[in-house]
Formats: C-alpha cells, sequence, structure tokens
C-alpha cells in the first residue's frame, strides 16, 4: 500500500503537468494565429521568417497537445513553452513595434 501523501503528489504533479499542457496548447494556436494574420513583410523588417514562426506555433501547440493525450515520460510541452515564449516575449514586441511605425503614428 502507498502513502496517501505520496498519492496526493503524484496526483497535483499529474493536473500541473496537464494545465501546462493546456496553457502552451492554447498559447501556441495563439501565437499561430497571429502569425497567419500578420503581413509577411514585417516579418522581413525584423529579418525573421513568417512560415518558420507559424511552424513553429503549431508545433508548440502540438507538443501541447501531446502533453495531454499523449502523456509520456518525456514532458514535451516544455519544448513548447521555450518556443511559446520566445514569440511572445521576442517576436511579437518587435512585430507590433514594426506595425505600429508603418501605421504613421508618431
Amino acid at each position: 500500500m502507498m502513502n496517501p501523501a505520496l498519492l496526493i503528489a503524484f496526483q497535483v504533479a499529474a493536473y500541473l503537468y496537464l494545465s501546462l499542457s493546456v496553457i502552451v496548447l492554447i498559447l501556441g494556436v495563439a501565437a499561430a494565429a497571429q502569425v497567419a494574420m500578420t503581413r509577411d513583410d514585417a516579418f522581413d523588417v525584423i529579418n525573421r521568417k513568417k512560415q518558420n514562426w507559424l511552424l513553429l506555433g503549431g508545433g508548440a501547440a502540438l507538443t501541447g497537445l501531446f502533453g495531454i493525450f499523449g502523456g509520456g515520460a518525456f514532458p514535451l510541452w516544455i519544448i513548447g513553452a521555450v518556443i511559446v515564449g520566445i514569440y511572445w516575449q521576442d517576436v511579437r514586441p518587435a512585430i507590433r513595434d514594426v506595425l505600429d511605425n508603418a501605421s504613421g503614428a508618431w
């Protein structure tokens, strides 16, 4: 018989794993959707390729999906979380700056 405290700890870890996978899935889908709706020339200005970030966003969403349904020994959502973090903290602000300046705002 296993210790009840250990069972609770495993259950909490499983729900945390599931929650983080769902968050990565949502942020990956949102990133891929925003990349798909952004103009191509905005990515050229910041020296990045739109197609690469579209595939990375979709891949990040896929890792979140694998975390939800696949489980597995290695938490793939960590890879997706890194990709999503780079997009939301580096690429998206740079694109917003380019698009805000392109609209003629001072």
